[in-house]
């Protein structure tokens, strides 16, 4: 019985010193253990950003841009959402999987994006671009 209780407070002893050494780290960043903790405010949407129709088929809309990455390391699978708007302010369409290049945000650098939406009736009179998520670079 006491081998047992002996063998009890040393494994507890044990898991307290690894606990509070940092041996045993469970916080979490974006879901991902290890990962590190990426600012979603400085990742940016240019301001260069446009929306026009094309010139060869002017029933298509195209939202055109880069987003940038103020961040000092990699932002992995960068999630954007492109909604466009008649002129009333009730949406035309969604884009939540725009044509991204390169599909990973390099630190301080940026990714061309572009979303199409058909438009044979020329109703679409304003869009919105939004970064809805990012991971950091695991470590």
């Amino acid at each position: 019985m006491a081998k047992k209780l002996l063998f009890i407070i040393i494994v507890s002893f044990l898991l307290i010193i690894m606990a509070n050494s940092g041996c045993i780290d469970n916080t979490k960043a974006n879901s991902t253990w290890g990962e590190k903790k990426i600012s979603l405010d400085d990742i940016k949407i240019s301001n260069t950003t446009v929306g026009n129709r094309s010139e060869n088929n002017d029933s298509v809309y195209y939202v055109s841009g880069y987003i940038l990455n103020q961040n000092s390391f990699e932002a992995l699978d960068p999630k954007i959402k492109v909604t466009t708007y008649y002129a009333n302010g009730t949406v035309f369409a969604v884009n939540e999987k725009p044509y991204l290049d390169p599909k990973n945000l390099p630190a301080n650098d940026k990714s061309y994006f572009y979303a199409r939406f058909e438009d044979p009736d020329k109703k679409i009179a304003k869009f919105e671009v939004k970064v809805l998520s990012a991971k950091g670079e695991l470590v």
